[in-house]
């Protein structure tokens, strides 16, 4: 029973990894049961100072409501998406510039090829377009239709005395805009102190390809994201935690801070 429940802990908790994740669709390397639904939905503050980019300094700042899904189609196969809805201020010596709408829309499908209570591992096709708003943190970061192909591995390390679980995933981002392909990567390190508490460190990276055409996005940027989730019971928990963008290219660096509540039927 307590490697069961274990599982089941390991695959909610790593379906999060959507947050300031740049275009792209969260997914655990679990699948979603037969007939499971996981929703997930975050409202975040995102503040980036221009100065290292724009010689007319000021920031950047957005107040964003994203909504992520995960339907177990089958038990091996899950289907999913994201759709990021938000307002931006950019403020300069010239003034405050604002805007609002959808910054980021995207689905996937994923198959879960191995899976064991030690580990699983799964595939995942992903497509998407962010829309005219560009409110993802710096105009340059926004491209045209993008579509990825990513492996995704998760492993159980120990039930006992603490449970904590581990997954990684790489992906090859194609764009079919201006901005240049991308190869992203992330990483999860979760453990459950208490059947209530549950302790999330993430890690999330993207490195240019460097083939972007002119006017296209072109930046590397590596995060980190500390958080903390509490589960109210089986159906419902509510997670906060920050993101900070510890290295990039081509952009300012920025932090967020969130927080999120979880359901599942």
């Amino acid at each position: 029973m307590a490697s069961g429940a274990a599982l089941k802990v390991s695959q909610a908790c790593l379906a999060l990894m959507l947050s300031a994740a740049s275009g792209t669709a969260c997914a655990s390397p679990w699948a979603r049961e037969d007939g499971q639904l996981l929703i997930i939905t975050h409202a975040e503050y995102f503040r980036s100072d221009l100065s290292s980019q724009d010689p007319r300094g000021g920031r950047f700042e957005s107040l964003d409501s994203d909504t992520y899904i995960e339907f177990g189609l089958t038990d091996d196969i899950t289907i999913g998406g994201k759709a990021i809805y938000g307002t931006s201020w950019l403020t300069n010596s010239a003034g405050t510039v604002t805007d609002t709408g959808f910054s980021e829309i995207e689905g996937y499908a994923q198959y879960q090829f191995e899976r064991t209570i030690k580990h699983a591992a799964s595939v995942r096709l992903s497509a998407g377009k962010p829309a005219a708003f560009q409110a993802s943190a710096r105009q340059a970061v926004n491209n045209g239709a993008d579509m990825e192909l990513a492996a995704l591995y998760g492993r159980n390390l120990i039930f006992k005395p603490v449970k904590i679980f581990a997954a990684a995933e790489v992906g090859y981002r194609k764009r079919f805009g201006p901005g240049a392909d991308v190869i992203r990567s992330q990483a999860t390190l979760g453990a459950e102190p208490g059947k209530r508490w549950m302790l999330l460190l993430e890690g999330f990276s993207t490195v240019s390809l460097r083939n972007e055409k002119p006017d296209g996005a072109d930046y590397d940027i590596v995060k980190i994201q500390p958080s903390v989730v509490y589960r109210i019971n089986s159906r419902w928990a509510v997670q906060a935690g920050m993101n900070e963008e510890i290295s990039g290219r081509n952009l300012a660096l920025g932090r967020t801070f969130f927080i999120g509540l979880w359901s599942s039927f």
